[in-house]
């Protein structure tokens, strides 16, 4: 891998947007996450000839010419594209709109910035100001890939770069540059991806998956639309893989097979599918008992994940039926949250403080995940 340390002028930038030889919506990207605030302080520092972060781009052939793909500093781009917009004549982006979707340009577009003379637009400046806006160097990392670069190598740059903003992770990688079978077909059973125009929406399908997963608190938690879809796509992998192997993993063990190229590459089966469906139907009926959705089974993503497989593990819809099985995890979900005296049975409790015990510290490690699994099966069993 090839890295070179430039600078790219303000005016050279507007013109690659303009040629749209920029993509700023590579799979990875999260939605929009900078307040009105950010991106004031963005442009007044660069109004002021401040220094900015550094955005990082992935240069690649198109053709007979270059093109970019925003790895880091999309939201810095994005402050850019609102702020000039197309208000003057002598420096403009006239399809700014293509690049985002929705309301977003009638509540930001054109935003002020507080300088020394006061608010003002970008089409209010003085052209002298202008003059020197356009002159603008912003720090820039173009990236280029060789025969020997590694996906691994790749990733982790990515992960170690200085986000300014919300952080990227590995799995919001992965996604961008692994054309997987398996991760598409997850990913449909949840939401629909968009494109509307320049801008790259999800939009939420409303069934037992969805209805389930934003009951975890890491889903509910997210405001944008898309990095809450993200979130969920994430969990339903994990959970396919264990229903397909019946074999717990680590996140990161899941992520390095797809970076080394060794992970599973084969969509959900229809058989597979079904299977799943099943488990989040049985999951979404459960619901309507408050003990449950309101509980940590329900909420806390490692109780969740534990039910989740359990209960595929050892099929125990079929093993107890719908009502009794609901009972029992009821009757879990009261104790784990210590809405009720102390388990009379002294295996029970042992078991239950067992899980506790797993359940606080690494709790992704595979033996603790396989522990958390073999304690609650023992509780269900005997609630």
């Amino acid at each position: 891998m090839n890295y070179l340390n430039t600078q790219m002028k303000l005016d050279q930038l507007i013109g690659y947007l303009n040629e749209q030889k920029i993509n700023l919506v590579p799979p990875f990207q999260r939605g929009r996450v900078w307040s009105p605030k950010l991106r004031r302080g963005l442009i007044k520092n660069m109004v002021q000839g401040r220094p900015i972060p550094s955005i990082f781009l992935y240069k690649e052939a198109t053709g007979s010419m270059y093109s970019y793909n925003i790895l880091d500093g999309k939201q810095r781009l994005e402050s850019i594209i609102l702020f000039i917009g197309n208000a003057r004549s002598d420096f403009s982006i006239p399809k700014w709109k293509d690049y985002f979707h929705g309301s977003v340009h009638s509540k930001h577009a054109h935003f002020t910035v507080e300088l020394d003379s006061g608010k003002t637009t970008f089409a209010k400046l003085d052209e002298k100001v202008v003059a020197d806006f356009r002159e603008y160097a912003i720090p820039t990392i173009e990236i280029t890939l060789d025969e020997e670069t590694s996906l691994d190598e790749i990733i982790s740059l990515f992960v170690d770069i200085n986000q300014y903003g919300v952080a990227v992770n590995r799995f919001d990688i992965v996604k961008a540059m692994a054309k997987n079978a398996l991760l598409a077909s997850v990913f449909k059973l949840i939401a629909l991806k968009q494109k509307r125009r320049k801008d790259v929406v999800y939009r939420q399908i409303r069934n037992d998956f969805t209805s389930v997963l934003k009951t975890l608190q890491i889903v509910e938690n997210i405001a944008d639309p898309n990095a809450k879809v993200d979130r969920m796509w994430e969990k339903l992998l994990e959970i396919a893989l264990f229903s397909r192997t019946h074999k717990h993993s680590a996140p990161t063990q899941i992520l390095k097979g797809f970076i080394s190229g060794a992970g599973d590459k084969t969509a959900l089966s229809g058989k597979e599918t079904k299977r799943l469906g099943n488990t989040f139907s049985f999951l979404r009926a459960a619901y309507k008992e408050l003990a449950i959705s309101k509980s940590r089974l329900a909420t806390d993503q490692t109780h969740f994940y534990t039910m989740v497989t359990s209960i595929m593990y050892d099929d125990l819809i079929t093993k107890y039926g719908g009502e009794d099985l609901i009972r029992r995890l009821a009757a879990f979900a009261a104790a784990l949250d210590q809405k009720v005296p102390a388990l009379p049975d002294r295996r029970l409790r042992q078991s239950l403080r067992i899980y506790r015990e797993h359940s606080r510290t690494q709790t992704t490690h595979i033996n603790r995940r396989e522990n958390r699994q073999n304690e609650f099966l023992k509780l269900v069993e005997g609630l």
